[in-house]
């Protein structure tokens, strides 16, 4: 089995009107290391890098911390910053989330969600 896996996640928020998060992740189980997309809804991605750390317990959890890698120009609509935390106890298929992501630097936008909850998106099986 591969050290290098992909793991595309929608998080969702219970909040109505709150946009959805897509990650787009490669996970490199070796070194226990996190790259990929984080996009909200309708917006442009920013490029997040993290780390997969294993969570002790009476049932072993998982979890993923992630920051955005800040652009070197933004403009003020496009994500600026961006923190996640994800847990995910059901062998990586689903869990909770908390993010904050920033938009421009001047007058900058924040979305906190702090209640969000993530679905594995798997891939279709091929025939």
């Amino acid at each position: 089995m591969s050290q290098l896996f992909t793991a595309v996640y929608d998080i969702s928020s219970a909040i109505d009107g709150h946009p959805n998060l897509r990650l787009n992740l490669v996970v490199d189980g070796y070194n226990d290391t996190v790259v990929g997309n984080a996009q909200l809804d309708g917006e442009r991605g920013i490029a997040v890098r993290g780390h997969h750390v294993e969570i002790d317990g009476e049932q072993p959890m998982q979890a993923i911390l992630l920051a955005g890698t800040t652009p070197v120009f933004v403009t003020e609509g496009q994500p600026s910053a961006f923190q996640l935390l994800m847990v995910l106890p059901t062998a990586w298929k689903a869990g909770q989330v908390c993010y904050k992501m920033s938009f421009g630097q001047r007058q900058a936008r924040v979305l906190e969600i702090r209640d969000g909850v993530a679905h594995a998106v798997l891939p279709a099986l091929m025939h």
